[in-house]
């Protein structure tokens, strides 16, 4: 907020809009989504007027994963394709492979799951080509997600592992923790025996432990549910 005070105080009313965008990312990820919405309003309010796309693009992406998070799913995907358009028309694969990841995701969320497959592909496809390791693991996190929904379990369970070790190799706790969780349902529902319940226990417990210095709602949130499966074992 303080730099937002100070870009007002300037007059710089793009760097404003940047740093709301910025705020509303980090309202997104602490799970206030109505903070964050607010945030993105009066950040694309002034990208519009300025005509700044590839600005747009990305409060764009933002807003989409704020709408998934409602349950807002169609508007989710409609808005992550918007934002997708900006980066075909400019041409920019950073933020094409980027923005894929919220495409996939909204994709899944209304269950889309051939489109996310190919959105998740793509995206792996362009940061592996632009060498972004960690957005990488993201498409590998979200195909192994998707796999999942198909019961397609052994398969996923391979693109989860990848997307841990990779996270893991990256110092990402938060990541991590979210393929390891991901790993474990895989595993215990593609191997329901003693071996594989024991080795998604195990998963679980790694998890656990990487979300211990977290305290926003989402971790909370996840750190009930992966506790809860370990209670129950499934």
């Amino acid at each position: 907020m303080r730099a937002i005070d100070l870009f007002q105080g300037f007059g710089a009313e793009h760097w404003e809009a940047v740093t709301r965008a910025n705020l509303a990312m980090v309202h997104l990820e602490a799970g206030r989504l109505t903070d964050a919405a607010d945030q993105l309003d009066q950040a694309l309010a002034v990208h519009h007027r300025t005509g700044n796309k590839r600005s747009v693009g990305n409060a764009l992406r933002l807003r989409s994963a704020v709408l998934r998070e409602r349950g807002e799913t169609a508007e989710a995907l409609q808005v992550a394709h918007e934002a997708l358009d900006i980066a075909l028309e400019l041409r920019d694969q950073v933020a094409e492979g980027f923005w894929l990841l919220y495409v996939g995701d909204a994709q899944q969320a209304v269950g889309r799951f051939t489109a996310a497959l190919t959105s998740y592909q793509r995206s792996a496809v362009l940061h592996r080509r632009l060498g972004d390791r960690g957005r990488e693991a993201l498409a590998w996190q979200g195909t192994g997600e998707t796999y999942r929904r198909l019961d397609r379990n052994d398969e996923a369970s391979g693109f989860h592992r990848r997307a841990a070790a990779v996270q893991r190799e990256l110092g990402d706790a938060w990541q991590q923790a979210i393929a390891l969780d991901g790993l474990a349902a895989a595993t215990l529902t593609a191997a329901a025996d003693d071996g594989g319940v024991a080795t998604a226990r195990r998963h679980w417990g790694d998890a656990l432990r990487l979300l211990d210095g977290y305290r926003d709602v989402r971790a909370v949130r996840l750190r009930t549910q992966i506790e809860g499966r370990l209670a129950t074992g499934r």
